[in-house]
């Protein structure tokens, strides 16, 4: 009965079928990109976005660390 549980569980493992699916979708887009490759000008728009979005979070990150900054020393101060 072991024997047939161990062969069984090879069909029904999750974790086996998640991979080889994965692995499929990666092998399809990477065919997509081959067969069909993107437009310049839409290649160029996701470019521009990606590093308006970058641009953006790096912006928020600095604005923030200079706020947290000022309100430590302006608790030192007033110690």
């Amino acid at each position: 009965m072991t024997d047939l549980k161990n062969a069984w569980k090879g069909v029904t493992d999750r974790e086996h079928w998640a991979a080889r699916g994965a692995a499929f979708m990666a092998k399809a887009k990477a065919t997509k990109v081959v067969w069909f490759p993107p437009k310049p000008a839409a290649t160029g728009k996701k470019a521009a976005s990606t590093a308006k979005k970058a641009t953006k979070r790096a912006s928020k990150k600095t604005t923030g660390a200079a706020k947290k900054r000022a309100g430590a020393a302006k608790k030192a101060a007033n110690k």
